[in-house]
């Protein structure tokens, strides 16, 4: 165990990564962190790390020396989205080193996920039926019980603590970091203040929209409905795992598609993401778009309502890569994934065309369905959060005990190659 040296690197605002670097040290390993910003300090504090004050371009040298210089088996980050991480895991990855990505989970509530290499379109899970059922085989059934409490004001607070001491003191520090988010932290607190303001108001606007959108449901025959839960735009799930890496298109593609295939009279919802910024102005975007194709009576947006509900009234899911989109798996939905998805196996998922989705949404494989979480469970997933006392005692525990294990659950002959990925939908979108 002496043997092996993990590195981390960024981790979520909480403190997280240092309570899971110091049980991983307490059971026989060696630990580094290098801190890209002062945010990084924050939560590792007093831990002492090593800064990179360099710019992006420097950025890969530096880290193949202090591999090299501290004798470093293992990487630990959370997600390979941010453009230091992905370039951490490919030349990990090439180095022969293991690369561990820590994210929320895969499966809800109250799961983490710890996986090799990658994520979504990077990620070692299997696509194939018969693997999956092969990596199933003999293990436990997953459990969707909710296991501890969560605080979303815990949740503001830490981003606050994080981003802080970057906008007040980074430029001394750390003079070339740069915000992963797509927007300066200051502009994204000011959509959550306006979002705050006008809360009564906008969930009275999802209550009509949710109302009028399911009223033809309540005729005889009812129509179709279809349920799209909009993901953040500036996700890295989106930027680097969907066709176009642009959610704005994305949707007015869907819309268009919608308006030349969907059966007559059938609705279309668009769910805002529970914490989108209130900045990308949803409603308008949309509604501009169903209007320029004649369809405004007929697309809808909400932002908020019960997801669970919308997904048992409506004829099938459309997402990009959601975990909503497993939610809807769950729940015997049809679902079609637009961008790279771990659960867009044949057999789950839709796999003809977004137009014949429309017209002939089909349900998922109950079997493989209870096959696939097995799986995943088995593999990527432990149970435990970022935020919370007991989610991270539990979180902790949890991953260190699978940073540990000196066998990996996915094979290396799952392995992807991180190149630039083709879109299955791509040509039908954008076209």
């Amino acid at each position: 165990m002496k043997a092996r040296t993990f590195l981390f690197l960024q981790g979520p605002a909480s403190p997280f990564l240092k309570r899971l670097a110091e049980t991983v040290e307490n059971k026989g390993a060696s630990v580094r962190k290098i801190s890209l910003c002062l945010g990084d300090v924050v939560f590792w504090w007093p831990k002492a790390s090593d800064f990179f004050r360099g710019h992006a371009n420097d950025w890969p040298v530096y880290l193949n020396c202090y591999i090299r210089d501290h004798n470093i088996t293992d990487i630990v980050m959370l997600g390979d989205g941010r453009a230091p991480h992905a370039a951490a895991a490919e030349l990990g990855i090439r180095a022969g080193l293991r690369v561990h990505i820590l994210e929320h989970g895969y499966l809800r509530p109250d799961w983490l996920t710890i996986e090799p290499d990658g994520m979504s379109g990077h990620s070692r899970f299997p696509t194939s039926p018969e693997d999956i059922r092969e990596l199933a085989a003999g293990r436990p059934a997953v459990s969707s019980e909710k296991l501890y409490p969560s605080s979303f004001l815990t949740y503001a607070l830490y981003d606050l603590a994080f981003h802080i001491p970057n906008v007040a003191l980074g430029w001394l520090v750390h003079p070339h970091y740069r915000t992963h988010g797509p927007v300066h932290p200051v502009v994204e607190y000011s959509g959550w203040i306006w979002k705050a303001l006008t809360r009564r108001k906008r969930r009275q606007e999802a209550e009509t929209a949710i109302e009028a959108c399911l009223s033809a449901q309540n005729k005889a025959p009812a129509v179709p409905f279809y349920f799209f839960p909009l993901q953040l735009p500036g996700d890295y799930q989106i930027r680097h795992h969907a066709p176009g890496g642009d959610l704005f298109r994305l949707a007015d593609a869907a819309i268009r598609s919608f308006a030349e295939h969907a059966p007559a009279g059938s609705r279309l919802l668009f769910k805002i993401h529970p914490i989108d910024n209130g900045l990308s102005r949803w409603p308008s975007r949309i509604g501009l778009s169903a209007k320029d194709r004649g369809i405004a009576d007929r697309v809808f947006v909400a932002d908020g309502g019960d997801t669970d509900m919308l997904i048992a009234k409506s004829t099938g899911v459309v997402t990009v890569n959601s975990t909503v989109g497993l939610t809807a798996l769950a729940a015997g939905k049809p679902v079609i994934a637009l961008g790279s998805a771990i659960y867009d196996v044949p057999g789950l998922t839709f796999q003809e065309s977004l137009a014949a989705f429309w017209q002939n949404p089909t349900a998922p494989d109950p079997e493989l369905f209870d096959a696939f979480t097995q799986a995943l469970a088995w593999t990527t997933q432990v149970r435990g959060g970022f935020i919370g006392q007991q989610a991270i005692n539990a979180g902790v525990e949890n991953v260190a005990a699978r940073l540990l294990e000196t066998e990996e659950r996915l094979p290396l002959t799952f392995r992807k190659p991180r190149d630039t990925p083709h879109y299955r939908y791509e040509s039908e979108l954008f076209g």
